[in-house]
């Protein structure tokens, strides 16, 4: 318990240093600086639609998602879930 106050804390302190680091650069800006941002950004936006509609293909003739992304999604979890137990096992063995 004590050590999951300590990350938090540590994660807290580090998101408002890094978002205080750079409040003073985004308001020093230039005008031509913010309009090549809000460039990027429009390009990003539209980037992610033409991502989003290459993704809206028809399933396939069984009607489920392809047997890949079931296999890379499952073998993802399985491998957070081994970790995590190693992990576990590591820290318990490390208190005795």
């Amino acid at each position: 318990m004590r050590r999951l106050v300590i990350v938090i804390s540590v994660g807290s302190i580090m998101a408002i240093v890094m978002v205080a680091g750079a409040a003073p650069t985004l308001a020093q800006m230039s005008p031509q600086d913010n309009d090549a941002r809000k460039a990027a950004k429009q390009e990003q936006r539209e980037a992610e639609q033409q991502q989003k509609a290459a993704k809206q293909q028809p399933l396939p003739p069984s009607g489920g998602p392809p047997i890949g992304t079931v296999t890379l999604y499952t073998l993802t979890a399985s491998a957070l879930v081994v970790v995590g137990g190693l992990c576990l096992i590591g820290g318990i063995v490390a208190r005795r």
